[in-house]
């Protein structure tokens, strides 16, 4: 058989030499592209030198190889650590339970097992097994701490109205006036109304002082702040190396709303109390300090399983407090789920998507800023945001007050937020506001209409006035931009009295789920009257006739032509795509 002969030269073609170069030529061009963009967000890239490592003649290299080895190791329990705090925080157990689950699975014997795998001589499996948490402890109370019953409350609204003697209504510090419902107040004109001003450690200490004063030539009014053991958790807490204990007895302003309820009860009867608000205003972490023991569940920013519903309270619950004073009188609380408002009707386009936005920023619960459309929202915040304050807060340049695409182009190149071509994301600086407003960072306050800022504060105030901050003092905390903001208004919409709440069971989320969550189906729920419309899973759609996506449509695939041609008297057939 003939050999094929063996190419001698290496010289390619010029086809090939000018693609090699067009490459070239194209991955520079890129590189470049990439540097400009980098250059123009503010990144820059320092060439580090190649670590030559340690020479064989150093007399200590043994030992330093030995603490390099030490470091690694330390860093590795560090990382599974920090891997066991989360998967604690996820699962609502103790760290060290979840570490004695991962020794426990890792000792276990093979004989101990169903299967124990007699007559079988290989690996049953490469992968190691899911740690199992260990099932929570009964713990049982002690005889000095006598158990509080939470029973299950009144079906609706009404019938809460009807049953209670005081109606304790809580809205948040930050903006008061719009947590106020007049269609509740004249359903209960026959009732004893007190505004419970929550969240008061989150605005300066000059706008609760105008506020309590606007607010008691109305209504009876008083500030309250939760205990510790209730506040909402920082969104990435740093791991602690002790659980610090937590108190469930340092709520300001329960000792003055405890007289007043004392003021109220009559001799030798019940006093029943209502306590409703907006979702997210705090009802059920009042009454867990008011009671001084973890009862009703609460909402929490970090836990996928309070964001899985419209609201954490989907029911009224009723439980019984014994005064302080101990000399036998109760108080029976019966907390109630989140307003809801009738369906308003006739409105333009515009006033519905305003609507939206301020119930949507009014109750801040679930991840608003995987909406599907945030800018809106911003459009609405910043049409009541001080100008200057968010020139300050972000370290903007001046736009024009009231422009939200202005904020938001300023926004995107602070943040470098550039598509191709210079193109601005202002749909990405949008999430970034909605955000820092979600967890907190976005710190607002509101004045009421026509205040001063000369408010004397009431002697009764002082106590509770004393452990808040001041406008200044705010303004210096770098984990905070404070933003001044124009007072809503009290809401006119009818409340839903007569519908019946149900209880709906939340299942299970697992570690794996909390990461993939978005709230992009719930922008599509346009509920225009504001029930319950924040950004969460499970809450409705804009109408019945859900929006389907419709596949893209590829282009026919070509066909292959004959083409027919003269050359020199002769029919030539040539094909071609």
């Amino acid at each position: 058989m003939p050999q094929i002969r063996k190419k001698t030269s290496k010289r390619g073609t010029t086809h090939q030499r000018q693609k090699l170069k067009h490459k070239v030529s194209q991955g520079r061009k890129k590189a470049k592209k990439e540097a400009r963009k980098e250059q123009a967000a503010g990144k820059t890239h320092k060439k580090s030198k190649k670590d030559p490592g340690i020479p064989n003649n150093f007399p200590y290299k043994d030992q330093i190889l030995a603490e390099v080895a030490e470091s690694r190791r330390q860093a590795a329990e560090e990382k599974q650590r920090r891997k066991n705090e989360k998967r604690a925080a996820l699962t609502g157990l103790d760290v060290k339970d979840v570490e004695d689950s991962q020794k426990n699975i890792m000792d276990v014997d093979v004989n101990e097992n169903q299967n124990d795998g007699q007559g079988f001589d290989g690996i049953m499996s490469i992968r190691p097994a899911p740690p199992v948490p260990p099932k929570k402890k009964s713990v049982e109370p002690s005889k000095s701490e006598p158990v509080i019953p939470v029973t299950e409350g009144p079906h609706s609204l009404r019938e809460v109205l009807q049953k209670a003697d005081v109606l304790l209504h809580v809205v948040d510090a930050r903006d008061p006036a719009a947590g106020l419902s007049e269609a509740l107040f004249k359903e209960a004109t026959s009732k004893n109304i007190i505004l419970l001003v929550n969240k008061i450690d989150s605005v300066p200490r000059e706008s609760l002082v105008s506020w309590l004063s606007h607010l008691r030539s109305t209504y009876t009014t008083f500030p309250f702040r939760v205990a510790e053991a209730f506040l909402p958790s920082k969104p990435n807490p740093a791991p602690a190396s002790k659980k610090i204990p937590v108190n469930l007895d340092d709520a300001h302003g329960s000792d003055a709303l405890w007289q007043e309820f004392r003021k109220l009860k009559k001799s030798g009867e019940e006093l029943v109390v209502a306590i409703t608000g907006v979702t997210n205003s705090g009802k059920s972490a009042v009454i867990n300090s008011l009671a001084r023991a973890d009862l009703l569940p609460i909402y929490n920013n970090n836990s996928a399983m309070s964001a899985k519903g419209p609201y954490t309270t989907t029911s009224a619950s009723e439980l019984v407090l014994e005064f302080p004073d101990k000399k036998g009188d109760k108080v029976r609380l019966i907390d109630t789920p989140g307003l809801e408002y009738v369906r308003a009707e006739g409105l333009e386009e515009q006033e519905m998507e305003m609507t939206r936005a301020r119930d949507i920023l009014l109750r801040s619960r679930g991840r608003i800023d995987r909406l599907k459309d945030p800018l809106f929202a911003v459009a609405h915040i910043v049409s009541r945001a001080n100008t200057q304050d968010l020139m300050l807060g972000y370290s903007l340049p001046a736009f024009s007050k009231g422009d939200p695409t202005s904020f938001l182009a300023g926004m995107a190149r602070a943040s470098g937020l550039i598509k191709k071509r210079g193109v601005l994301d202002h749909a990405g600086a949008a999430r970034i506001v909605l955000r820092d407003w979600s967890i907190g960072k976005f710190a607002r306050y509101t004045m009421p209409p026509g205040s001063s800022t000369t408010t004397s504060p009431s002697t009764n105030d002082e106590g509770v006035l004393a452990t808040l901050k001041s406008r200044k003092e705010l303004r210096k905390a770098e984990d905070v931009i404070l933003v001044q903001l124009q007072p809503g208004e009290a809401e006119k919409r009818e409340v839903l009295l007569d519908d019946v709440w149900v209880a709906d069971e939340l299942e299970e989320v697992s570690e794996d789920e909390v990461d993939g969550e978005d709230v992009g189906d719930e922008e599509a729920s346009g509920d225009e009257d504001g029930d319950e419309d924040e950004a969460d899973q499970g809450s409705g759609s804009e109408s019945s006739e859900e929006e389907e996506e419709i596949p893209e449509l590829l282009p026919p695939p070509k066909r292959k032509r004959t083409v027919s041609f003269a050359v020199g008297g002769k029919r030539v057939r040539q094909k071609r795509l």
